[in-house]
C-alpha cells in the first residue's frame, strides 16, 4: 500500500468512476483500474462492489477511505510544517547562555529576533558555563553564548564581543568616596563571588592569581541580582559585569571602584557542536546576533 495508491483510491471514491478519475489525474483508465486491483490484492480485500456498472464501496472500502483521508491530510500537514520550518515561519531553536549573558544581553536579542520571526519557538536555558557546555555536548542545546573557558574539541567556539567586570561596593562602604584602590586592599574585604563553574568566577580568580592579589571569599551566590543586593546592603564587595550595573551606578545605589593597573576583560563566545546540522533557523539566528552586536554593542 502506497500513498499514490491511496490518493487514486480517494479520487475513485470521489468521482465514483475509474474513467472520470483517469481524466482528472491525467492517467489512462486501465492504469487507474490496475492501481485499485493492486491495492485490493495487497490488502487481500474487496474495496468496491461492481453493481450495474457502478462502483459501490464495501464496508472495508469505507473504513479504508476514512483512514486514507486521514493519512493524506497528515502528509499534507507534515509537508506544510516542514515548508514553514524551511522558510523560518515555524520551528524551534534551543538556546543556552551563561548567567551574565542570559541575564543582561540575550533577552533583548531574543525579543528582537521574535519580532522578525514571530512563529518560531526559542526556549532559553541560563546556567553557568560548565553546565551549558555539557548541554551542548549532549545535544540538549543547539547553540549558546558563554563567557567561560571551553576545553572540548567537539565544540566550535567563535568570538562574539568583549566584556569587562567592575569592582563595586556599597555607597555606605568606606571606599565609597574613592575612585581607585590599591589591589592589596582587596585582602581585607569580604568578597562576594559566583559559584564554581562560573566564567565570571574563573576570570576573577585567574586575574587575581596573575597579579598576586590575595582575597577572602566570604559569600558565594549564583545570581548577579542577589549579589548586587548584597553589595548594596554593604555585606561585601564584588566584581560584576559592567553591562549589569549601569542602572545601579546611575541611581547611586552602587559605587564603582577601579583597581590600579588591573582590568578584568573577557570575551563572550558563541558555541555549538561541531557535528551540528545548521538549519535555516540556526543560520538566521546566528546572523541576527552578530547584526545585533554590530548595531548595539
Amino acid at each position: 500500500m502506497s500513498l499514490r495508491q491511496l490518493r487514486i483510491f480517494i479520487f475513485v471514491c470521489k468521482t465514483g468512476s475509474m474513467t472520470k478519475t483517469a481524466e482528472e489525474l491525467y492517467m489512462t483508465q486501465p492504469a487507474v483500474s490496475q492501481t485499485i486491483l493492486d491495492l485490493e490484492d495487497s490488502l487481500n480485500v474487496r474495496l468496491f462492489d461492481r453493481i450495474k456498472n457502478s462502483l459501490v464501496l464495501t464496508n472495508t472500502g469505507e473504513i479504508l477511505l476514512e483512514y486514507s483521508q486521514k493519512i493524506i491530510h497528515l502528509m499534507e500537514e507534515t509537508e506544510d510544517v516542514i515548508d514553514r520550518i524551511v522558510n523560518i515561519k515555524q520551528g524551534g531553536l534551543r538556546i543556552g547562555a551563561s548567567m551574565t549573558i542570559g541575564t543582561y544581553l540575550l533577552p533583548e536579542i531574543l525579543n528582537g529576533f521574535r519580532e522578525r520571526f514571530s512563529g518560531v519557538d526559542l526556549p532559553l536555558i541560563v546556567d553557568n558555563t560548565v553546565l551549558i557546555v555539557n548541554k551542548i555536548l549532549n545535544n540538549e542545546l543547539d547553540l549558546a553564548l558563554v563567557e567561560g573557558p571551553i576545553n572540548s574539541p567537539d565544540i566550535i567556539v567563535e568570538p562574539y564581543c568583549e566584556d569587562s567586570l567592575s569592582l563595586v561596593c556599597s555607597v555606605e562602604h568606606h571606599w565609597s568616596q574613592r575612585d581607585y584602590i590599591d589591589p592589596a586592599e582587596i585582602e581585607g574585604e569580604k568578597l562576594i563571588i559566583r559559584e564554581e563553574g562560573s566564567g565570571t568566577r574563573d576570570l576573577i580568580q585567574n586575574t587575581f592569581l596573575q597579579h598576586n592579589v590575595l582575597y577572602n571569599i566570604a559569600h558565594t551566590i549564583n545570581n548577579f541580582e542577589a549579589i548586587k543586593k548584597a553589595v548594596s546592603a554593604n555585606i561585601g564587595i564584588s566584581l560584576i559585569p559592567a553591562i549589569g550595573i549601569k542602572k545601579e551606578i546611575k541611581k547611586g545605589e552602587l559605587k564603582e571602584i577601579r583597581l590600579e593597573d588591573i582590568s578584568f576583560k573577557r570575551l563572550f563566545k558563541l558555541i555549538y557542536h561541531k557535528d551540528k546540522y545548521l538549519t535555516g533557523l540556526f543560520k538566521e539566528f546566528y546572523d541576527y546576533i552578530y547584526e545585533y552586536k554590530d548595531k548595539k554593542l
